[in-house]
This record gives C-alpha cells, structure tokens and sequence, in this order.
C-alpha cells in the first residue's frame, strides 16, 4: 500500500515536470520554412505579432469596459480586472518578443547568406602579420 502510494506520488511529479517544461517553450518556427530565409521567418513573426496585438487590444477594450461600468460585474468584476491585467502584461510581453524577432530576421535578410570565407586563406594572412 505505502509502495502504490509512492509510485502514485513519484508519477504525478513527473507528469507535472513534463508538463510545466512542455509549456515554458517558447513558439518555434514551423518546420515548413527553411531556417536560413530570413523574409519568410519575418513574416511568420509578423502575423504572429498582429494576432497578440489583436488580442492585446481586445483586452485593453475590455478593460476599459470594465473601468466604465465596474458596477455591472459585481463581486467577479475584481477577478475579471485583475485576469485582464494579467493578460494585458502576458500579451505586451509576447508583442515585444515577437517584434524583436521580426527585427532580428529583417536584419539578417539583408545580409547576403552567400558569402563563403576562405578559412585557409584567412589563417595565412593572420600567420604573416603575426611574423
């Protein structure tokens, strides 16, 4: 029985493991755009940013809501304000990741992916100005 009890308490732990880690990722690219075109991985973040920015400006409205008339809510209008609060900080937070990234991607599609250094090369002009 204290065995049953311990293998029940050892396998919620771990569920709960896996599925705190599972959620704290962070959203990855599809894997049907290539990691090295950069336009394609802007636009992705692009959309990606107008949907939380969507969302943020859905809850800022219903924010303001619910400053207008707080009396219509009753006691759950404390919840919903502080839930909305909640979601405003979450969304702001995930808009300005995502434009960072939009940022990152246009930066780097500007940069000509082709490029191709010698490295034999480059190491024998640092062995000559070194002598």
């Amino acid at each position: 029985m204290r065995t049953r009890k311990f293998e029940l308490v050892i396998s919620l732990l771990a569920l709960g493991l896996f599925a705190t880690s599972s959620m704290a990722e962070a959203p990855v690219a599809p894997s049907n755009i290539d990691p090295d075109n950069h336009a394609a991985l802007a636009a992705y973040y692009e959309g990606l940013a107008k949907e939380v920015s969507d969302k943020l400006e859905a809850n800022q409205q219903a924010l303001k809501e619910y400053e207008a008339h707080p009396y219509t809510y009753g006691r759950q209008g404390q919840d919903l304000s502080g839930h909305l609060h909640a979601n405003i900080r979450e969304y702001s937070k995930e808009l300005s990741e995502d434009l960072e990234q939009v940022e990152l991607h246009k930066k780097m599609s500007l940069v000509p992916q082709d490029t191709q250094i010698n490295k034999a090369k480059a190491d024998l002009l640092n062995e000559s100005v070194v002598r």
